[in-house]
């Protein structure tokens, strides 16, 4: 299977709005819930009297010549310790100027598995590329371990969408139903922020799609 769907998709909206870094990632389901990662505490932040950690789906930059299939399974085995499949998603969304829309049936993907969600983020200076990123769903049979991570959250869609422009401290996800996979002891009072791809994810549960 190769990405010529991909660099297609990349090459025409590159004409629009300049350079692009393509990275790839996956949103990741064990037993009907989401997996996502809790980053390395040394990349914690403290703002307004508040110590926050960002939230984000599996994945990583995504290079030349690289298939996001076999990277996303390479990434899940090195970091979550699980093999995965990632599955076709029926429709593909766009994320793009943080409005969610539907695009056309793709019928040229030609044996490529399509993603779920396709994420536009502008650079906020004109030095650097904007970035775009590749999202598929994917699943394991393997209970996930954050080998990688300080912890690991596993949240239902309706845990999900309470992030959804709004905050959420550890303890209030606890008792909304999510669970943690610790590494290391996350305290209650962590607030957790979205990032990347898992936007545009929270945007899609939330039914905000134009």
């Amino acid at each position: 299977m190769n990405r010529t769907w991909i660099n297609d998709f990349v090459e025409k909206i590159s004409k629009v709005e300049g350079h692009f870094e393509v990275y790839t990632s996956i949103f990741l389901k064990y037993e009907n819930q989401f997996v996502f990662a809790i980053k390395d505490s040394k990349n914690w932040i403290y703002e307004n009297n508040k110590r926050k950690a960002s939230l984000s789906a599996f994945g990583g930059k995504l290079e030349e010549g690289t298939e996001p299939n076999q990277f996303l399974k390479k990434i899940c085995t090195q970091e979550l310790g699980v093999n995965i499949e990632i599955i076709d998603s029926p429709h593909t969304y766009i994320d793009y100027h943080n409005r969610l829309k539907k695009l056309p049936i793709i019928d040229s993907t030609k044996g490529e598995l399509r993603p779920q969600l396709i994420t536009i983020v502008q650079a906020r200076h004109s030095t650097k590329p904007n970035t775009i990123i590749f999202s598929y769903l994917g699943g394991t049979k393997y209970k996930p371990h954050p080998i990688q991570y300080s912890a690991l959250m596993l949240a239902s869609e309706q845990v999900l969408v309470q992030m959804f422009k709004n905050e959420k401290t550890i303890s209030e996800l606890k008792k909304a139903g999510a669970t943690f996979e610790e590494r290391i002891k996350i305290p209650d009072n962590l607030f957790l922020y979205p990032t990347g791809s898992l936007n545009s994810l929270l945007r899609f549960l939330s039914y905000e799609v134009f």
